[in-house]
């Protein structure tokens, strides 16, 4: 089945043998999408309304954002200038690398959204020409230079005085890995063996650590990362109730109605009522 959200893929925008793209786009409306790698992106000029995950905050210049392939957003352009900005596609390996030495706790903390990061302009800048003319030493300055800009963007981001939960330790590194994979890849077919291959443990033990890490069983976490994308559907697009049941990565739209049920207190389709309502 089609997916009814657009996607952008890691494959479809980067080269075999880059890990990560900037481009300067001029942008006026664009629809709710997602994307399997992390985005990076810095406004220059102009002003937008800008929706990630069904929240809709004003975006100008030194506007930024770094977005999770758990995400999904759209934008729309205030006023008849277009906005401008620095957008780096980020493979999703560089950036964990990254969140694993921050000791992020995973991707639950994403977006992260930045009020004013303008005097990262320059460091963009020249990412992409290291990126679109590289030298010897190009790769590693890459590295480092995206590691710097997650870094920064970490540091400056609204909620970073927000208390932080306790971090794991590096036992955990493996369970680490796979919960990231899980946020990434939920809207995928997905079963307990592939998560604990992700972790190189067998299925058994992989399950004890994730409930000893998360506080609930895989199955759970997988459903529930479901079912709050699914809602976030529900209150932001016109998409029908089959649509968003698999676009949210469930196969089964009685399966889907049932779990949503349980969780919310009301059927899906009372919910998809009240917002097309709402829309016209």
């Amino acid at each position: 089945m089609t997916d009814p959200v657009e996607r952008f893929s890691v494959a479809s925008l980067l080269p075999p043998d880059r890990r990560a793209r900037v481009m300067v786009p001029e942008l006026r409306t664009v629809d709710v999408h997602w994307h399997d790698y992390y985005e990076l992106a810095l406004v220059v000029r102009g002003e937008a309304d800008h929706e990630v995950n069904g929240e809709t905050r004003t975006i100008g210049p030194g506007s930024a954002f770094l977005l999770s392939p758990a995400d999904f957003h759209a934008i729309r352009s205030r006023g008849d200038e277009p906005l401008t900005c620095y957008n780096a596609v980020i493979d999703p390996e560089l950036v964990e690398q990254q969140l694993a030495v921050l000791g992020s706790p995973a991707v639950a903390g994403f977006p992260w959204e930045v009020d004013d990061l303008g005097d990262a302009a320059a460091d963009l800048a020249r990412l992409q020409r290291e990126l679109e003319e590289p030298r010897p030493g190009s790769e590693r300055l890459v590295e480092a230079m995206v590691a710097c800009l997650v870094v920064e963007v970490a540091r400056r981001r609204r909620d970073a005085g927000a208390p932080r939960p306790p971090q794991p330790g590096a036992v955990d590194d493996d369970v680490r890995a796979a919960v990231l994979y899980v946020d990434r890849n939920f809207r995928e077919p997905l079963t307990l063996a592939d998560a604990a291959a992700v972790a190189h443990l067998s299925p058994n033990y992989f399950s004890e650590r994730f409930r000893r890490r998360t506080g609930t069983s895989f199955q759970a976490y997988l459903q529930e990362r479901r079912l709050r994308f699914a809602r976030t559907l529900l209150t932001t697009t016109s998409l029908s109730v089959t649509e968003i049941c698999h676009a949210a990565g469930f196969n089964d739209l009685s399966h889907f109605g049932r779990a949503y049920r349980r969780r919310y207190g009301a059927a899906p389709s009372r919910l998809r009522t009240v917002t097309i309502r709402q829309q016209m």
